[in-house]
Order: C-alpha cells, then sequence, then structure tokens
C-alpha cells in the first residue's frame, strides 16, 4: 500500500511540474447523473471544433479528508492533471466521486464509512467492503461519467 501510495506521489509530482509549465484553463463544471446522484465533474475540451479524444479520470478515495486527494485540495490536482492532457489533443473528464470534492453532498466519503467498518468489525472487513463499495456503487459512478462522455459534443466516442 505504501509502495503504490509513493508511486501515485511520485507520478503526480511529476505531472505537476510539467503542468505547471502549461497555461491553465478553465473547466467547464457538468453534472453527471448516477442512479438518483448528481455527481460533478470538471470537462476540459481542447481548442477546436473536435471530436476529441478524451480521458475519464477517477481519483483514489485514499486522501485524509473528502477534499483531498494525495496531499492536494481535490480540485488543485485535477487543475494540474488536465493541461497535460488538453496539450496532446485530449478531452479530460476528472469526476468527483460520491461523498468528495465536488460532489461531496452527494453521498458519505468512502474512507468514513471503511473506517466505520473497521471500529465495529475489523480490517478484514473494511478491505471487505472496499472491494463491494469498488465494484457496486463507484463502479457504477463511473460508468456513468463513461456514457456522459459518449454523448458529450465534441468527443469522439
Amino acid at each position: 500500500m505504501r509502495l503504490r501510495t509513493l508511486a501515485f506521489l511520485f507520478a503526480l509530482a511529476s505531472m505537476v511540474l510539467a503542468a505547471e509549465q502549461t497555461a491553465s484553463l478553465v473547466p467547464d463544471t457538468v453534472v453527471i447523473p448516477s442512479g438518483k446522484l448528481r455527481l460533478k465533474a470538471f470537462l476540459w475540451k481542447p481548442a477546436g471544433p473536435g471530436p476529441f479524444p478524451a480521458v475519464l479520470f477517477c481519483h483514489d478515495s485514499g486522501g485524509a479528508d473528502a477534499d483531498h486527494t494525495a496531499g492536494l485540495p481535490i480540485t488543485e490536482a485535477a487543475e494540474k492533471l488536465a493541461p497535460l492532457f488538453l496539450k496532446h489533443g485530449y478531452a479530460f473528464l476528472h469526476l468527483f466521486r460520491r461523498g468528495q470534492g465536488l460532489s461531496a453532498d452527494q453521498g458519505p466519503f468512502m474512507q468514513d464509512i471503511l473506517k466505520r467498518e473497521e471500529a465495529a468489525k475489523g480490517k478484514e472487513a473494511r478491505q471487505d467492503l472496499q472491494f463491494v463499495l469498488a465494484t457496486t456503487d463507484h463502479l457504477e459512478d463511473v460508468m456513468s461519467a463513461l456514457s456522459f462522455l459518449k454523448a458529450a459534443p465534441a468527443i469522439d466516442n
């Protein structure tokens, strides 16, 4: 787990340095329907009419709180990653998962759920629940974002 986190932080730091050399663009804030939820996402598109290939970015849920990921405010992490893809002609959709960032009002933060599960039933139960959530509710959210992208104007599907 620590090695994976360190590798992710190293990759993110490398991308942050590269992104600082690219002009910032303002994303569109879009709403992604996922069942009864209305998740928010940032959508960046390159200049021009398109259609553009797209990247759907799904952040992890391992931040210390619902507003951070990889040691950065979650919105700042999104703003630093997007230019890396835009400069290569890709649209970039950064989905805010239920309970996090701009979607904090759409459900509980996954880490809070997992901490309660571990306190009540132990570490193995926490891991089991994390697998269930990642392959059900949170996977549904990602699939909804993919459907959104497929229907979005100027996105190559």
